[in-house]
């Protein structure tokens, strides 16, 4: 008899398809007082329980799961499934990437809300990534050594160029226009960018939004020491899906609080929102994005001729369209989209607007069967760009009184392109290779790209990459630009079971020549404690640079995790100005020569933060952050700033010492 009333405890994990749950609430169902909620990692822990207990799970967006307790167990799987997997009644349609194989990583959500360095924002947890080579805190993903510029975005098929806000200069709040409440993944390759994509010479992220919502309506609320957000998800009749966000970032608090670290900013705020629609019918699927985005930027600019805030202010619009329709083993898509950004610069004698529209359209066919793709396609890609009002004569002179010229410019560039690329499966290796070409008609020119991938899985947890190809890449900046590339890569992926080694050589030579290796190495300590360590190296005409990171993960209590992360690379480059003359009838001097180049201090950030998990009810749960950026005040020199007659200079500085926190809440309702 004393058995049947005898102490019970369970333990294990819960997870999805999309991978661990954390913040899943799992309680008895006849006393809601005895309940736990998962780590970081989807672990819960239950004691107090007797035979013939009921344990829910339930997490938001997912159906809830129910048990019933027999004995004692450890090291349980629940598998949640979500609202959107019971939906069957139209087959959502996904789009087809044919070198997916070949990608370095594929992020989902989760991982970049379990990433202590994001900012919940998709961009941001890529450049935290080892083949991540960006020296200015932002947004703007560089890779291996090579220009930002040089990286392509595509968000659903459609290319998306600078995607960063103004706001995001002040390294706080998120930075990039794509919303994670969203993405369905984030797709990255440092090198060897996918040709089905093309316009690329560095890398390639490739982004996908959610094809589908659950069934019930998901919410989300933020509130930050930067911002107010609020997102809605959830299903629209039996075969519609549609989310809605909105977000104002704002300066007041965060200057306040750190007011060392914004003392050269005068103002910031952004305003954007964003709609999802998403529909999936007998004719196919078709996703519909729309986002707006109204940003504002005032900072102290201190010229040798002239100090003042410098503004800058920036509307834009993106809008994507795709559909999606499978025949068998084949599937055909379209996709459609424009970019706009219209900028406004005023700073003395600088007053000038420019406006930009980026119009896109694609038509895909691909074949996929048991890992074999073949892919082809058409593409037309127009670039427009106009430059209207005045800018300084003089370089040198950029006061109000000092002259300046009217410009009146505009610039059109299109390219019409077509690709076909292949992917074979046998056994335990992959053959991947494809061309594609590019016809611009204003200069009769015709470009070139080819590639070739080869995917080996030596063993379960051993496999080696390597790829070689060609690319090309055409721009609108203040002039036509067209930027050719080849590359040569070698990865090398060695997992056990607690930890993991991952081994790049890679060489881009053509209109850039860099040569370098990347190094990562992580360990996982049950499920308290994660290390994460990498280095890079790499020489660029001449020149070795070199990138460390460390990030360390520490869960000491149930829902709570400590963060900790070391940031450092070789420091910036500068010239000295080293001769000047006085112009007597502007008063201004002129800089004549420059010095060769020096570089900065190695740049350094220790960085700190705390997260905890909460939950109210099955339908309210949560999480509540803080960071404090740049612990040790550790001055990184950014720029310098001359005074009048250049005969002295100071440092401009990156990030200083910061504080951000924030709470988000998660609900549903039926």
């Amino acid at each position: 008899m004393s058995s049947i009333y005898a102490q019970i405890t369970i333990s294990g994990k819960v997870v999805s398809i999309e991978g661990v749950l954390p913040g899943a609430h799992l309680w008895k169902k006849s006393n809601y007082k005895i309940n736990d909620v998962t780590d970081a990692d989807g672990f819960f822990r239950i004691s107090g329980l007797k035979r013939g207990d009921t344990i829910i799970c339930s997490f938001i967006g997912f159906k809830e799961y129910s048990f019933k307790i027999d004995s004692s167990k450890d090291n349980m799987l629940i598998e949640m499934q979500s609202f959107s997997q019971q939906l069957e009644i139209v087959e959502a349609k996904a789009s087809v990437l044919g070198a997916e194989n070949f990608a370095f990583e594929k992020i989902k959500p989760l991982d970049i809300y379990k990433n202590p360095n994001s900012k919940a924002d998709a961009l941001v947890a890529i450049t935290t990534q080892m083949s991540s080579t960006t020296k200015d805190e932002n947004a703007a993903v560089a890779f291996r050594g090579a220009s930002p510029q040089q990286t392509g975005y595509f968000l659903n098929g459609v290319p998306v160029k600078n995607p960063v806000k103004y706001a995001q200069l002040t390294n706080t709040g998120t930075l990039s226009i794509f919303n994670t409440d969203f993405l369905k993944s984030a797709t990255v390759f440092p090198g060897n960018p996918p040709i089905e994509y093309g316009q690329a010479t560095s890398g390639t992220v490739v982004l996908e939004l959610a094809d589908r919502f659950p069934e019930y309506w998901q919410h989300t609320a933020s509130i930050s020491m930067a911002n107010v957000g609020y997102s809605s998800r959830g299903q629209v009749g039996e075969k519609s899906h549609l989310g809605l966000f909105a977000n104002y970032q704002f300066d007041r608090v965060l200057k306040n609080v750190n007011s060392v670290n914004f003392q050269d900013i005068n103002s910031f705020n952004a305003l954007e929102g964003g709609i999802l629609f998403t529909t999936h019918q007998s004719w196919g699927s078709v996703k519909f994005y729309k986002y707006g985005l109204n940003d504002s930027y005032n900072f102290n600019f201190e010229h040798p001729s002239y100090q003042d805030g410098f503004l800058q202010d920036s509307e834009r619009s993106l809008t994507t369209l795709q559909w999606i329709q499978n025949f068998g083993n084949w599937q055909a898509s379209i996709v459609a989209g424009n970019s706009f950004n219209k900028k406004q610069f005023q700073f003395g004698n600088m007053n000038y607007n420019t406006s930009n529209t980026d119009p896109y359209a694609a038509t895909n066919l691909t074949y996929s069967n048991q890992g074999d793709v073949f892919k082809s396609g058409y593409a037309y890609w127009g670039q427009n760009s106009w430059i209207v009002g005045s800018v300084p004569t003089l370089n040198y002179a950029l006061a109000p009184d000092h002259p300046s010229v009217k410009i009146d410019m505009d610039d059109h560039l299109e390219s019409h392109e077509l690709y076909v690329y292949g992917r074979k499966k046998w056994r335990n290796q992959a053959f991947g290779s494809g061309v594609r070409t590019a016809f611009m008609p204003e200069s009769n020119k015709q470009l070139w790209s080819y590639q070739f991938n080869y995917l080996l899985d030596i063993t379960q947890n051993l496999k080696i990459k390597a790829g070689h190809g060609k690319y090309y890449q055409t721009r609108i900046d203040t002039e036509r630009q067209i930027i050719q590339q080849a590359q040569t890569s070698l990865d090398l992926d060695f997992k056990g079971k607690r930890w993991a080694i991952h081994q790049s050589f890679f060489r881009n030579h053509g209109d850039y020549a860099i040569t370098g290796s990347e190094s990562r190495v992580s360990i996982f300590l049950r499920r308290k404690f994660q290390l994460d360590q990498s280095t890079s190296f790499y020489n660029q005409e001449g020149e070795w640079e070199w990138f460390a990171r460390t990030f360390i993960k520490y869960n000491p209590l149930k829902d709570w995790t400590l963060n900790a992360s070391f940031q450092a690379f070789k420091g910036n480059t500068y010239r000295l100005v080293s001769s000047v003359i006085y112009l007597s009838d502007l008063d201004v001097y002129a800089p004549t020569e420059r010095s060769s180049i020096q570089f900065f201090s190695p740049y350094a950030n220790i960085s700190i933060g705390a997260s905890k998990l909460f939950q109210f009810s099955n339908k309210l749960n949560g999480l509540i952050f803080i960071n404090v950026s740049n612990v040790f005040d550790f001055k990184n020199e950014n720029s310098i700033t001359y005074d009048f007659d250049y005969s002295a200079y100071d440092h401009n500085l990156l990030t200083r010492r910061s504080l951000y926190a924030g709470i988000i809440f998660n609900f549903v309702n039926d």
